[in-house]
């Protein structure tokens, strides 16, 4: 509820929004546009308008938005008493959550609302005006969202059956054509770090490995990189300080895109007012091949992820690789076979153990019996 301390007499602000679909249809929804049809009203009718709230690039779907949020606050604050808005459809498109805003929380808390383009003004309309026409009107915004969203979604699965790569940024490798933004083309300059990282890992070093080497040389990780030129990205997460991790380098080597194939389509919103992702199955990515040049050849791509489904922590450092490693498996199980050196009695043998798992689980190969210890600790 509001706060019972008196409101301010015949003060107003205007409540401005647009988003990108908004934005790209005409110039009518525009900010400037908004605002200046909103000041023509306020100064035929002698309103003050003490405040603008604008929400640029937000969608009407819902009311998570930072300057209505700071708007609605205000109000309960009591620093105004009018709310003007250019239509409907600029003060939400839920017509649920609109219609609960006009018809129950406003008109309970003495606050004025008013649609310029709507012909609506809570002071002077009646009841049939604000539950029959304001309930209609909010649906059909609503309606008109919700279509608008199902058409975009049509439009990006053609985009994407046809392999056009319709992602924010290009992967870390690749750029997008000058020529065509749907379309990948190879970054020179990072590529060789791909290359150079399929290259160890076809040698034998553990994606630790890998990540410590290019550390170690003062590589920029996927994410700096993008920013170093002049891109705003959250993708690549890596750990605080910007360094090369396990996860980065394995994200590296399993995605088909250097061997010149796109998989898009991996996640997908709950509803057109929800935008929560939700991942899909791999089987219902879509996946084309050949959609532009490669950095890695498929061969060398099979190799380097088999490699990766047997990565193991080299036993003996980094700076000696054993040749056998993911090589060497248990005649009976099929799990893979690893070396490591045991100290007894200032005596030291090598003894080969069952690898099972992602866990680090150990099996000895003469027990077959599982032992609570993980490959750190060995």
């Amino acid at each position: 509820m509001f706060k019972n301390n008196s409101a301010k007499e015949n003060l107003a602000v205007m409540y401005l929004r647009l988003s990108k679909e908004d934005s790209e249809k005409t110039e009518s929804n525009s900010i400037s546009n908004q605002r200046e049809i909103i000041n023509s009203y306020a100064r035929k009718n002698q309103i003050p308008i003490v405040k603008e709230y604008v929400d640029d690039g937000y969608s009407g779907a819902n009311f998570d938005r930072p300057h209505f949020k700071k708007m609605i606050k205000a109000a309960y604050d009591r620093k105004f008493n009018t709310i003007i808005v250019k239509d409907l459809s600029r003060f939400g498109r839920d017509y649920i959550e609109a219609g609960k805003y006009i018809q129950r929380i406003f008109p309970e808390n003495g606050i004025r609302f008013i649609s310029v383009n709507d012909n609506y003004d809570s002071k002077s309309a009646d009841i049939n005006d604000t539950h029959l026409i304001l309930l209609i009107k909010n649906f059909i915004n609503d309606s008109y969202y919700r279509d608008i969203s199902n058409k975009v979604k049509s439009s990006q699965k053609i985009k994407r059956e046809k392999g056009d790569f319709i992602s924010a940024f290009a992967p870390y490798g690749y750029k997008k054509s000058e020529e065509n933004k749907n379309k990948l083309v190879v970054d020179e300059q990072a590529a060789i770090n791909i290359k150079n990282i399929f290259d160890m890992k076809l040698l034998g070093y553990s994606s630790k490995a890998i990540a410590d080497e290019l550390n170690h040389l003062g590589v920029l990780t996927p994410r700096k990189y993008k920013e170093s030129q002049g891109f705003k990205c959250n993708g690549f997460q890596n750990t605080k300080g910007g360094t090369w991790s396990v996860k980065t380098v394995n994200r590296i080597i399993e995605n088909e895109v250097y061997i010149g194939n796109t998989l898009q389509g991996k996640s997908v919103t709950l509803s057109y007012k929800n935008k929560k992702q939700i991942e899909k199955e791999k089987e219902e990515w879509i996946r084309v091949e050949d959609t532009h040049e490669a950095i890695i050849s498929k061969e060398v791509f099979t190799i380097a992820n088999t490699i990766l489904k047997r990565d193991l922590n080299n036993s003996r450092g980094k700076d000696k690789i054993d040749i056998f490693i993911g090589m060497l498996f248990c005649k009976e199980c099929g799990s893979s076979l690893i070396r490591r050196t045991v100290k007894y009695k200032k005596k030291r043998r090598d003894i080969l153990y069952l690898f099972k798992g992602q866990q680090g689980k150990i099996l000895h190969k003469t027990q077959h019996k599982r032992r609570n210890l993980d490959k750190s600790s060995i």
